[in-house]
């Protein structure tokens, strides 16, 4: 595939910009940072890394790489040395090897392939070394909505003890989930902070410099057979008392990840939507808004490995003057 024109200076040995190398890092930290200053910034927190791989994209390997450290060394004198560990390992890696892979011509998939192998690598060891704590980050807030505190203040709110008795029960059952498949709540947390920070980096993109990006890249996503044959023992496993932990846990994992071909099923048949970009988005958000959305998109990528459902849009070979998505003629 040809790529576009592309921002000079994006080699591995480029030489970085100080300008630009001070401005990333220093953007990074403060959008970590963000949530000292104002609570409700918090969220910006998860696309820190976006400065850095664009710093790789323009400035080079050893340009982001030292914008890293320097962001690293901001958060670390802003706030404690375990936060900068976190924002390095958790954080800045992952957006650092999105802006690799594109660089390298590898694609923003592969990039999310290499973020999110090196999330569920840290994930594989907090769970092997420190399980009770990952299980009880998940846990605390549940157990705070059934604290004696927090339901005397519904009490003092009005509501009526059968309402406050039932939303009890609720939490307690989806607590009880929680303790279950906390480990799939973990990986699939580090697949969804890896998709967020991949659709800002391509919509900054599509934005500055599309020539970085594959048309189409998405909506191609298909998992291997195998992975089919993985949901359907898992869901055996659950039959199994002894399995059944662990079967639930892969049974959880698999289906997100067929939720995502769903999805990319529904992008695929959203684009050729005779209309304007305005309405194939809203389209596509009245899929999303479905409160069964989750369940329908799994079994929508779910059934795609055997029908294909993107085939059908697919001009016959040799007619048409258009070319598929991710190609140029």
């Amino acid at each position: 595939m040809e790529r576009g024109p592309v921002s000079a200076g994006t080699g591995s040995h480029a030489e970085p910009r100080l300008g630009g190398l001070l401005g990333a890092g220093a953007l990074s930290a403060l959008l970590y940072g963000s949530a000292g200053l104002v609570p409700a910034l918090a969220p910006l927190s998860l696309v820190s890394a976006l400065p850095l791989a664009v710093q790789r994209l323009r400035g080079g390997a050893a340009g982001a790489w030292l914008a890293a450290t320097l962001a690293t060394a901001l958060v670390a004198a802003s706030s404690a040395v375990p936060s900068a560990g976190f924002y390095m390992l958790v954080l800045a890696l992952p957006g650092l090897l999105l802006g690799e892979a594109l660089a390298r011509g590898r694609g923003l998939l592969r990039g999310c392939s290499w973020a999110f192998g090196a999330l569920v690598a840290e994930v594989a060891a907090g769970l092997a070394f420190a399980s009770r704590a990952m299980a009880e980050g998940l846990l605390a807030p549940f157990d705070h909505l059934r604290s004696e505190a927090f339901l005397a203040e519904l009490k003092t709110g009005g509501l009526a003890p059968e309402q406050i008795a039932e939303f009890t029960e609720q939490i307690g059952a989806v607590r009880d989930a929680i303790a279950v498949v906390f480990p799939a709540v973990w990986v699939i947390s580090a697949a969804g902070f890896v998709a967020l920070n991949a659709a800002m980096l391509r919509l900054y993109l599509l934005r500055r410099d599309p020539g970085w990006l594959e048309d189409g890249e998405f909506e191609r996503v298909r998992w291997p057979l195998g992975l089919t044959v993985v949901f359907v023992l898992a869901g055996a496993g659950v039959a199994l008392p002894l399995a059944r932990p662990a079967a639930y846990n892969v049974l959880l994992v698999t289906a997100f990840f067929f939720a995502l071909q769903g999805l990319a099923v529904v992008a695929f048949y959203a684009r050729r939507l005779a209309g304007p970009p305005l309405l194939r988005a809203a389209v596509a958000v009245l899929v999303l808004a479905n409160p069964w959305a989750p369940q329908i998109l799994a079994l929508l990528g779910l059934f795609d490995n055997w029908f294909d459902f993107r085939h059908w849009a697919e001009p016959p070979p040799g007619e048409g003057g258009g070319t598929r998505p991710g190609r140029q003629a």
